[in-house]
């Protein structure tokens, strides 16, 4: 016999519901998800002689679900440019670009090879 979830997919499907339909299959392997999650928990906790009813693990998962993702926090308001990243900030004139190379800088092609000594060992 199917479940009440699963008979809710298939309403949504056949109602021509389709975002409706994901959103109730992503919640049903959720918490299949979860049950499993904390299935495997115990037979951990067992295997390695804890007694989860001992253990501070109950609170832990309170204070999980209680806790803040972040998300019911307002996006930060970013103010658009239509400047491009390659293109200097509008307050920086053109004479005042830095030189991609700090002074005193060597170019690579202008070093000569030095020759390492001969060792008497080498035959």
């Amino acid at each position: 016999m199917p479940s009440e979830i699963a008979n809710k997919i298939v309403d949504h499907i056949f109602g021509d519901e389709k975002a409706k339909a994901i959103d109730a299959t992503n919640d049903a392997l959720s918490a299949a998800s979860y049950d499993a999650i904390q299935a495997k928990k115990i037979d951990f906790a067992k295997q390695w002689g804890f007694n989860p009813d001992e253990t501070g693990q109950a609170v832990a998962d309170e204070l999980a679900d209680k806790a803040t993702d972040g998300t019911e926090v307002e996006p930060e308001t970013v103010e658009v440019t239509d400047r491009k990243p390659e293109d200097p900030p509008e307050d920086v004139m053109a004479d005042e670009v830095p030189d991609p190379l700090p002074p005193n800088t060597a170019v690579v092609d202008s070093i000569e090879p030095i020759e390492e000594p001969k060792d008497e060992t080498d035959s």
